[in-house]
């Protein structure tokens, strides 16, 4: 069995966000509120606009709309192979260490269990 080359999950069970996705979210964050934005700024207008503008406006958000469904759907496909990695990588790390992962479920077990049961 060949080893992974897929860092092994982080002790809190969450893998760090990797260098090359962070700009990718930071973009479409900066890109979710700047069509935020101009739905506002459209909002606003909308009843000083002539039918022209109008038209000219609803043209420029449905791209902007489009622009975002297209990066929203490439970054889905993007978090869907990490996560389809990440498992894989779990599934090899606990057919190697067996006890190690029971041992971990179990203390992740045991907190919940008090965390649930002081509430």
């Amino acid at each position: 069995m060949q080893a992974s080359a897929e860092p092994l999950p982080t002790r809190a069970g969450v893998p760090p966000v990797p260098p090359a996705m962070s700009p990718d979210i930071d973009r479409l964050t900066r890109d979710f509120r700047q069509l935020i934005s101009d739905f506002e700024v459209l909002l606003k207008n909308a009843q000083t606009l002539s039918s022209e503008g109008a038209a000219v406006a609803r043209a420029e958000l449905t791209r902007k709309l489009a622009d975002a469904r297209v990066k929203f759907n490439s970054l889905k496909e993007t978090a869907g192979d990490r996560a389809v990695r990440t498992r894989g990588a779990t599934e090899e790390y606990v057919r190697r260490e067996p006890l190690k992962a029971v041992l971990v479920a179990a203390a992740v077990g045991a907190i919940v269990a008090l965390v649930v049961a002081r509430r």
